[in-house]
């Protein structure tokens, strides 16, 4: 379990380390209204897919259990996120200016979508 996670934090780090300017939580808060971020967070949520496929091939084991057949909006990809930087809004406000939207992403899959 460890390497997984060890393996999710250098996906990201090592994908969104090639961008130049990632939306941190702050930009994300007083944007999510407009459609700003929507490629980014359709790309985060791409790459999440991926990584959960790649997971289970690999070491059997899944991150989330999204049906394949759901296609999610980039409104309610926001709402997953909206919720997830509610819920540990201690955590979000502390890091605010750190580019965490895709562990907010990744908790909201977490949280929605659970394997049994």
């Amino acid at each position: 379990m460890r390497f997984l996670y060890i393996s999710i934090i250098s996906f990201f780090v090592l994908n969104l380390s090639h961008a130049q300017e990632l939306p941190t939580i702050k930009s994300y808060m007083e944007n999510k209204d407009s459609t700003l971020h929507d490629s980014f967070i359709y790309g985060l949520e791409n790459g999440i897919e991926w990584l959960n496929e790649y997971s289970y091939t690999k070491h059997g084991v899944q991150i989330y259990c999204k049906p394949n057949d759901l296609v999610l909006s980039a409104k309610q990809l926001k709402k997953f996120i909206d919720e997830e930087i509610t819920a540990e809004n201690t955590f979000y406000d502390k890091y605010q200016d750190a580019p965490l939207l895709g562990l907010a992403l990744r908790n909201a899959y977490i949280s929605h979508f659970p394997c049994n």
